[in-house]
């Protein structure tokens, strides 16, 4: 049988000095670069609660407050389920380990509750978190929490359930809630999500914008040697003749 051997060349691409020379190089390069970087980001993180026995745990601890940690308290009732993971000690509603109480402020009107905080993972520069989702998770006073109702999975990233794994919740908890203080806190929780999301999208563009300056200058310079280039090989051409 006759075999057909194919005419086309075969496809090689890379990135020489002077590819980087094209007009249309420096966009594709910073677009496949932000393209990459958002993408391992964005992407939908799958929840993993089945590798591990045990949460993860933050170990930098929560933000600093003039305060005892309390989000309520227990002295004649079990602690409200809406405070979320807590123990009762003395009378009193704690976090347990791993998350903190929110609001983290000194002084706060409005009713507290525990929030996980998300390991290995701080904004006190970026003011934006992103490792434990960036729709999950937010900047709390430099510190990365994740939503209310959320913990942390084997993967360090906010996953549905307000429980840690490996944590039994207790058979009895006051059920009292409070809906227009459980409103505001959501509504509270909203913003610093939008706020979030807003604060990565000026990091993301910033790093385009430094990117693509950074592939232009590349470029210009590029253009610049070969010009240099040229014009030396032409002076000497015109003294060869000369002589």
């Amino acid at each position: 049988p006759k075999r057909f051997k194919s005419q086309l060349p075969p496809f090689k691409y890379c990135i020489t000095w002077q590819s980087l020379g094209t007009p249309a190089m420096p966009v594709k390069l910073s677009f496949a670069v932000l393209l990459v970087l958002t993408v391992h980001i964005v992407v939908v993180h799958c929840y993993d609660d089945s590798s591990c026995s045990v949460s993860p745990k933050a170990t930098r601890g929560c933000p600093m407050a003039l305060n005892t940690g309390a989000v309520g308290s227990c002295m004649f009732t079990q602690c409200s389920a809406a405070r979320g993971p807590t123990y009762c000690k003395l009378g009193t509603c704690f976090c347990i380990d791993g998350y903190c109480r929110y609001p983290a402020s000194t002084i706060h009107v409005q009713a507290r509750r525990c929030r996980a905080s998300v390991p290995h993972s701080t904004c006190h520069l970026t003011r934006t978190c992103w490792k434990g989702g960036l729709t999950s998770s937010s900047c709390v006073k430099g510190s990365c929490m994740c939503r209310s109702g959320m913990h942390i999975d084997c993967n360090g990233g906010c996953a549905p359930g307000w429980y840690p794994i490996g944590y039994e919740a207790p058979a009895e908890l006051n059920a009292t809630v409070n809906f227009e203080e459980e409103m505001e806190l959501d509504r509270q929780e909203d913003l610093e999500i939008a706020a979030n999301v807003a604060m990565f999208s000026l990091w993301v563009g910033f790093g385009a914008a430094l990117l693509f300056g950074a592939v232009v200058v590349v470029r210009r310079r590029s253009r610049a040697m070969t010009s240099g280039s040229l014009e030396y090989k032409k002076l000497r051409d015109d003294k060869l003749l000369v002589a």
